[in-house]
């Protein structure tokens, strides 16, 4: 009982002191709300990007990529030691120069696949850079060769299709597939014939068959998709090898476990989504992390703010320190009384800054705005993700710099002589 009476007394002073203080106590509060908000918003934004990249990912690229790398490359004897030599040695090489990396014969390949569980699409690819030529214009890009059958199993590339058809490519032998970005560099349009220059120098005609729009950049501006027997004869290719094999699983969950038993049943080297645009997402994670540091500093500002009306209010309030601790009231009783003035700011800064950036974040992310024709990115309105945990996290961090903030007045009030302020 005496706990709770003692609780209520340090309450009733904050509060007293605080109400007495208005002016600078709601300038205090606004400086911590809006840290709160500015911090949610940063986080909201910076996890958006990053579901954003992955989500594009996800749609358009095989969860799994089987490379035409091996596990364990053939070995070329070098050297070997005489017959009659005392000591037995051997050098050999594990690469061949200028060794293509394929894997061949795809067809006995794609059959061990279906031993493996998890599965439930597979597409052979053939991956070639090339010239494309449109008039006079000419553009360097990637060449993608597929079975658009397959395809579909794989990626998500038919819902991508902007203007003509997936299905078209199928049947159309020298059909292109171009991204919406190079199809507007070469100033081309549909059924327009364009011209592909591939490593060896030959000039393949393609007809246009449509356009699609991934929402990278990199890939819209650069890359195109033909049939997988039109890129194996402009790569030189045997029609019995690709550059890799796409797959899909049937969960992401089990991504890294199907990459693993994949690896052990081709004898190939395998990649995830996640292995093959690891430097992508980390190069975002790392920009939000910065951000996030920066806006910390809004925190530690707040803080100042905090520690000043706590100084002044011990200037102002030194004959009712004095008075108290007359009475008895305890060292411990003051400094607690202005530590839970700090946090009581803090508390009230986070939980309106908390409402404050959901409610921005959700404006932001209902308003259409273009990320731009240059943005590495691209989409018709920002993504925000917002998490609980970003709450917590905010509101922790608000209180624990408000009473790391109050600790400095609420020493120098414990400190006080009540004998010589009440004398003077």
């Amino acid at each position: 009982m005496k706990m709770i009476e003692h609780i209520r007394f340090i309450l009733s002073i904050a509060i007293k002191h605080l109400a007495g203080k208005r002016r600078q106590t709601i300038l205090v509060i606004a400086g911590v709300t809006i840290g709160s908000m500015v911090m949610i918003l940063t986080l909201a934004l910076g996890e958006g990007i990053v579901q954003d990249i992955k989500d594009k990912i996800i749609e358009t690229s095989p969860y799994i990529v089987i490379t035409g790398e091996k596990i364990q490359p053939k070995e070329t004897q070098l050297y070997h030691a005489p017959a009659d030599s005392s000591i037995v040695y051997s050098m050999v090489s594990r690469v061949k120069p200028n060794e293509k990396k394929q894997i061949k014969p795809y067809p006995e390949t794609m059959a061990l696949l279906s031993s493996v569980k998890n599965i439930n699409g597979a597409a052979p690819f053939v991956f070639t850079r090339g010239v494309l030529r449109y008039h006079t214009i000419t553009k360097q890009g990637l060449i993608k060769g597929i079975v658009p059958s397959l395809e579909i199993n794989v990626g998500n590339l038919e819902s991508k299709v902007v203007t003509g058809s997936l299905n078209e490519l199928s049947f159309t032998k020298d059909g292109i597939l171009l991204g919406s970005g190079l199809a507007k560099k070469l100033k081309t349009a549909y059924h327009n014939i364009i011209n592909i220059t591939g490593e060896s120098g030959k000039v393949f005609r393609v007809r246009v068959v449509g356009t699609f729009a991934s929402g990278f950049g990199a890939i819209d501006d650069n890359t195109a998709y033909i049939n997988l027997a039109l890129a194996q004869q402009i790569n030189n290719v045997p029609e019995n090898a690709v550059s890799g094999i796409g797959i899909h699983t049937v969960s992401l969950d089990v991504v890294n476990e199907t990459s693993l038993l994949l690896q052990r049943t081709t004898g190939y080297k395998t990649e995830t989504w996640e292995e093959t645009n690891e430097n992508v997402i980390t190069l975002f994670k790392r920009n939000n992390s910065i951000t996030i540091f920066l806006v910390l500093f809004v925190f530690i500002v707040s803080g100042f703010g905090i520690a000043n009306v706590l100084i002044t209010i011990v200037l102002q309030k030194q004959n009712d320190i004095a008075i108290m601790k007359s009475m008895g009231v305890s060292r411990r009783s003051i400094e607690s009384i202005f530590i839970i003035e700090g946090v009581i700011l803090g508390i009230i800064g986070a939980l309106l800054g908390g409402l404050a950036g959901h409610l921005l974040t959700n404006l932001i992310s209902s308003l259409p705005i273009s990320y731009g024709e240059n943005a590495v990115v691209r989409n018709d309105h920002i993504v925000t993700v917002q998490r609980a945990y970003f709450y917590v996290l905010t509101t922790v961090f608000s209180i624990v710099i408000s009473a790391v903030s109050s600790l400095g007045p609420a020493r120098r009030a414990a400190r006080l002589n009540p004998v010589e302020i009440l004398r003077g």
